[in-house]
């Protein structure tokens, strides 16, 4: 019964669910509650978790569930963003949760399939990317709260960058429905981090930025869910 409601329906219910985040995000944020409109990320992360855990039982990636976990953890202790330790709190959580995805990715890159082309998409996706995620880290530097949150903010930009290379060079290789949803996985959470960065420190179009970074937060989620059905389903046949 769980196999039939969570697996062959999973797409239908995933989308109604994000269409009922999306709308719950932007009504909460125009009745400026924005505690609840933080935690909501939490809870958009767990209700996956939970989604999965229900739907797969023991067979759940365990990375799936640490991701996940300390994404939401992560995403909850913004809620008091704005204190100091709970701000570095929170950085060290979303560092741990992107570490998750790395366990799943990194296993798969061997030295031997890099060709010429790859190593160059490589360094230019360092100088590239590097540098507009860093000098976005800088712009943000005046406004953390302590040199803890700003050394972790640095490692999750250098673990973004290296996350993205990993899956282009991860679905370039395999070329399978995972490879590209991992990828496509790894890209909505790399952008909901940065526009939400640029929403909540007021960079630029705060208002626009932050309604832009929780529809590829819940797109994001929605991509993790179906990349677990991909992924199990793939590993049975």
């Amino acid at each position: 019964m769980s196999e039939k409601i969570f697996f062959k329906n999973y797409k239908v219910g995933l989308g109604i669910l994000a269409i009922f985040f999306i709308a719950a995000s932007i009504l909460i944020h125009a009745f400026h509650n924005y505690f609840l409109f933080r935690l909501l990320r939490g809870i958009i992360c767990y209700t996956a978790l939970a989604y999965l855990l229900i739907a797969h039982g023991r067979h759940i990636q365990k990375w799936m569930v640490g991701f996940l976990f300390f994404y939401g953890a992560s995403s909850i202790t913004t809620v008091w963003y704005e204190n100091s330790t709970m701000a570095s709190v929170s950085m060290i959580l979303n560092f741990t949760a992107f570490l998750m995805l790395l366990g799943y990715v990194v296993p798969k890159f061997k030295l031997e399939n890099l060709t010429k082309t790859f190593t160059l998409l490589f360094i230019l996706m360092v100088l590239v990317n590097g540098y507009l995620f860093f000098q976005l880290i800088e712009l943000m530097k005046a406004m953390t709260l302590n040199y803890t949150q700003y050394i972790f903010m640095m490692l999750s930009a250098f673990c973004g960058i290296l996350l993205g290379f990993l899956a282009l060079f991860h679905n370039h290789f395999y070329n399978t429905p995972q490879s590209m949803s991992f990828t496509l996985l790894v890209f909505l959470i790399i952008f909901a981090e940065i526009f939400r960065g640029i929403g909540y420190y007021d960079l630029a179009f705060s208002m626009f930025f932050v309604y832009l970074a929780r529809i590829f937060l819940i797109l994001a989620i929605y991509v993790s869910v179906h990349f677990s059905f991909l992924d199990l389903k793939s590993g049975k046949r």
